[in-house]
């Protein structure tokens, strides 16, 4: 049937032209679609069958498990033991501080503690050995801090060093990992690490991938990965919020550390997570590299009271002997000891002062 014996004639014929013309074209294509899924099915016939979108594949093979109140209660999973006692768990851990902070000489102290199987700051370690992803500092950095940290290969056998990386090879890290199991691995710096970002894509969607990736490695093999990073320089909210990159950085951590510079041998550490205390923890830093524990950053104590402290360690039980060895006024001393007295740093039983175990701790802190 032609065209022309289809198109009535009237005024409404160049309308119902381009309609037939429409449904020709639609036409065509229903029949493109049936030759693609013919050949498709010859294609499968023969053994060659099509890849599957990801999406499509992932929903053939994967089913959630799906576990009962009373079976989860009846058979408690294993809690994972922590590699460094109330301070460092297994699974993902951000440490990140500003730049020359010392966050790498903690992360290396941390790493030598695990390997050594030596306690840290009185808590016991779980040892075993301990891989030192380095690609921030160069070796002879490294050496210059063993040595003079006095840490030669007699101390720790069992701590590796990597000083580079193919970023984003999670391939390589799970190949390793699978030959060498760890107890602790130290990724430093993290933002070298990871595959570079595509400005094209969302930064959040990126790094969410990337330190999801490697929190299932930690928590399936029972291990701590130590991801070092920076903050950024402003002071802006709490200490937490000024980790750098998106906040999938925090959000995808199991713990939070941030180490911040309060004098120049001093920093305070920030600690938060799903498995450790909140704290602030006092450290001092040693001309050998490394951190002493002082005290919880929360009773830090001021120059004047350390010196009443220093005096009650040495024998000053009254307020008199106080004053005479400090040369103040007893004025000065009943305002000082009350304070002293309700932040828990000194007691009084029979009405002799004497140190608390914290303030005992600050002392000792002090004469390290």
């Amino acid at each position: 049937m032609s065209a022309e014996r289809d198109v009535p004639m009237g005024a409404d014929a160049a309308t119902y032209a381009d309609l037939m013309e429409r449904n020709g074209a639609r036409r065509d294509q229903i029949a493109a679609a049936e030759q693609r899924a013919a050949k498709a099915r010859t294609s499968k016939a023969n053994g060659h069958d099509a890849q599957p979108s990801s999406k499509a594949k992932a929903s053939e093979i994967w089913t959630p498990e799906i576990v009962m109140t009373d079976a989860l209660i009846a058979t408690p999973p294993v809690r994972p033991r922590f590699v460094i006692d109330g301070l460092l768990p297994t699974g993902l851990i951000y440490l990140a501080g500003r730049p020359k902070g010392g966050k790498s000489l903690l992360a290396l102290q941390m790493a030598v503690a695990v390997a050594s199987g030596t306690p840290l700051w009185g808590r016991d370690v779980d040892a075993g050995r301990c891989w030192y992803i380095d690609i921030e500092n160069a070796r002879w950095r490294v050496h210059d801090r063993l040595t003079r940290a006095g840490i030669d290969t007699a101390n720790v056998p069992s701590l590796a060093w990597s000083f580079d990386w193919n970023r984003g090879n999670q391939n390589a890290l799970t190949a390793a990992l699978d030959q060498m199991p760890v107890k602790m691995l130290v990724i430093d710096v993290w933002a070298k690490f990871r595959a570079p970002l595509d400005r094209r894509q969302d930064q959040y969607e990126q790094e969410g991938a990337e330190l999801a990736f490697l929190a299932r490695e930690a928590n399936e093999r029972s291990m701590a990965i130590v991801c070092v990073g920076h903050t950024t320089k402003s002071d802006i909210g709490d200490v937490y919020s000024q980790i750098g990159g998106s906040t999938a950085v925090a959000g995808g951590a199991d713990a939070l550390f941030v180490l911040r510079k309060e004098a120049d041998d001093k920093r305070v550490l920030h600690m938060t997570g799903r498995d450790v205390a909140d704290a602030r923890l006092m450290l001092r830093l040693g001309d050998d590299l490394q951190f002493r524990f002082m005290c919880d950053a929360d009773v830090m104590v001021s120059d004047e009271q350390l010196a009443y402290l220093r005096v009650i360690a040495q024998g000053a039980g009254f307020q008199s002997d106080i004053a005479r060895a400090l040369k103040v006024s007893s004025a000065a001393v009943s305002k000082m000891v009350p304070r002293l007295l309700e932040a828990g740093l000194v007691r009084r039983p029979m009405g002799v002062l004497s140190l608390t175990e914290i303030g005992q701790q600050i002392i000792e802190a002090d004469q390290q």
